[in-house]
């Protein structure tokens, strides 16, 4: 389903909350959930209003880090909001307004009051994020919404949470080559928004109630680290194996996707029992070294980090180990731009990255090229 046609479906389907769960709109809605996964970059997620016994006034289609948050009532997320009238759409860079709500009833207060002290400090919220963005990031972005539902919580918390947003006419909806480059604005846009809030956690305590990332399942590491300055790629192999690594939600999809594709070109997978390597891929003759990158607000981080790890793997586990050097593959979740992929091919390492629902790729060489063989060149 295109993007134009599922945003255009809730209309189409007058939505009314209600009318209840069965209603062709609200089930639209579920459908939609399951096509724009397809088309964003690997391991986002997807919610749509509806979960809870009784429907929203305002319905909504939210796409969520799970790194970062697992439901639209708490944390940052990019969200499609319609007005109650069905007549306007915002993709907007929003945040939970239940987590204020929560928190403010947890400081005392109840009600009425709870639910004003929750909207104001949404607003500070807010204002505090727009702050952190550049005028460039910012240009063209409205930081006001308006849904229509003045009486509701929900729908206020939607418009004080915003940071930032776009406005669409629902009946006139623009095609979707504009539509897909507004989400990956957005998309750009919540990467630098969760950084920011980051710094302001960090430098500023109390200026911020909420957190800015969903629990990850690590196992923490002892507050003074050992000076680490191995003689031997032993020591080097032995230490890193032994520490904690903090693979996040999305880098595992976005191995495992990139594992199960593989698979299907009659290649052979592995990440278990390869050390800190993320994956590494064996067929046709051929053994390659794979880092996975998920790309954040700015993809130079992750690329410099990739480079960096794929030499030092290549060093400890094969050259240190008298093995034939491997081909390298840095693996990203979305495009880093023709720049570092040129920074990479000149390195003799191979970029491949995902681009909405298909793999995209290039190397310095055809005849070790993981891409190649993938496609069938």
């Amino acid at each position: 389903m295109e993007l134009r046609a599922m945003l255009a479906g809730v209309r189409d389907h007058e939505y009314d909350h209600r009318a209840g769960q069965d209603q062709p709109a609200q089930k639209f809605l579920q459908s939609v959930r399951r096509s724009l996964t397809a088309g964003l970059p690997v391991g986002m997620h997807v919610r749509v209003s509806g979960s809870g016994q009784s429907l929203p006034v305002i319905p909504w289609i939210a796409v969520l880090n799970p790194d970062v948050t697992k439901t639209a009532q708490e944390g940052l997320y990019v969200v499609y909001l319609y007005r109650r009238d069905l007549s306007r759409l915002y993709l907007s860079m929003n945040q939970g307004a239940t987590q204020h709500l929560r928190h403010a009833q947890v400081n005392g207060h109840k009600g009425a009051a709870a639910e004003r002290v929750a909207l104001e400090e949404l607003g500070k919220e807010s204002a505090m994020l727009r702050d952190g963005l550049s005028d460039a990031a910012l240009d063209g972005l409205a930081d006001k919404i308006e849904l229509g539902a003045d009486r509701y919580f929900l729908p206020r918390g939607y418009e004080l949470g915003n940071i930032a947003a776009i406005e669409y006419d629902v009946a006139h909806l623009p095609y979707d080559e504009f539509l897909g480059a507004d989400l990956t604005r957005l998309l750009a846009l919540y990467a630098s928004c969760v950084e920011i809030k980051k710094e302001i956690l960090a430098t500023q305590p109390g200026r911020i109630h909420t957190s800015v990332g969903a629990t990850k399942e690590t196992v923490k590491l002892p507050l003074k680290q050992p000076v680490f300055r191995p003689n031997s790629s032993t020591e080097y192999v032995a230490q890193v194996d032994a520490q904690v690594q903090r693979k996040s939600r999305r880098h595992e999809a976005l191995v495992e996707l990139f594992a199960e594709w593989v698979k299907e070109h009659d290649l052979y997978p592995a990440n278990k029992h390869t050390g800190r390597r993320d994956l590494t891929v064996d067929g046709q003759g051929q053994h390659w070294l794979v880092e996975a990158k998920v790309v954040g607000a700015n993809a130079e981080h992750v690329v410099r980090e990739a480079i960096g790890q794929l030499f030092s793997y290549r060093q400890a586990y094969y050259r240190d180990q008298r093995k034939p050097d491997p081909a390298l593959v840095a693996l990203f979740s979305e495009p880093i731009g023709e720049y570092f992929v040129n920074l990479l091919v000149s390195l003799g390492i191979e970029a491949i990255w995902r681009s909405g629902p298909a793999w995209q790729g290039f190397g310095p060489a055809a005849d070790t090229s993981l891409f190649h063989v993938l496609i069938g060149i």
